[in-house]
């Protein structure tokens, strides 16, 4: 256990006004022990360095903690290597995490890390979005640079139940760009959010939807 780097995850966390148990950010740190283990064969993230890793990967989904509910059940689309799932999944163990990807290999790394870690919160399913059962649909969705949101909000739209939340994390050249309306989507945006990031110098923000109780609302 690297006892620095748990503190400095802590330290960031406090800069971003988050708080994490020192529990938590050894899970955090052991979660990153993983992640390079098995970036060695498997090649799950292009990011290698260990700090970088813990600044682009880590910190990066921790920056979304304040809209996500405590006790959500939630599900993460295109989890890759759990990002921004597992992260959050540690960060608020009363939540209940469905990580879903395609690709085989990312999935029996998350069977891992929830073996090694005992996170009985994740779920890591193996499956493509548009075969995953929409009933019961999900409270709140994430989505990490997985799609542009045409295509994020079409295949959100049937796993979310009304009102519910889609949080996509997006760079600032697509946030610019995006216009939501029920009628072509069945969502409407709720706000765009900057994300300071302590490390990350790119600009970072997540777009906050909620679908539509009815298409037209709004």
């Amino acid at each position: 256990m690297n006892a620095q780097e748990v503190e400095q995850l802590q330290q960031a966390a406090a800069q971003m006004q988050l708080a994490l148990t020192r529990e938590q950010a050894e899970k955090l740190s052991a979660y990153l022990d993983l992640l390079q283990q098995w970036n060695r064969a498997y090649n799950l993230t292009a990011v290698r360095e260990r700090q970088a890793m813990r600044v682009q990967h880590v910190l990066d989904s921790l920056a979304i903690l304040p809209w996500i509910t405590p006790q959500a059940r939630a599900l993460d689309m295109g989890t890759g290597a759990g990002l921004p799932g597992v992260v959050l999944a540690i960060a608020l163990p009363g939540s209940h995490w469905t990580l879903v990807d395609a690709v085989g290999k990312k999935i029996r790394f998350l069977r891992q890390v929830r073996r090694v870690l005992a996170l009985e919160n994740i779920e890591p399913v193996h499956a493509r979005l548009e075969e995953l059962p929409a009933e019961p649909p999900f409270e709140q969705i994430t989505a990490r640079a997985l799609a542009d949101l045409d295509l994020l909000t079409r295949l959100a739209r049937p796993l979310l139940r009304p009102g519910g939340d889609l949080l996509a994390m997006k760079a600032r050249q697509e946030v610019e760009r995006e216009d939501i309306h029920c009628a072509s989507h069945g969502f409407y945006l709720q706000g765009r959010h900057a994300l300071a990031v302590p490390g990350l110098d790119a600009p970072r923000h997540v777009l906050h939807l909620k679908r539509c109780e009815e298409q037209g609302e709004h």
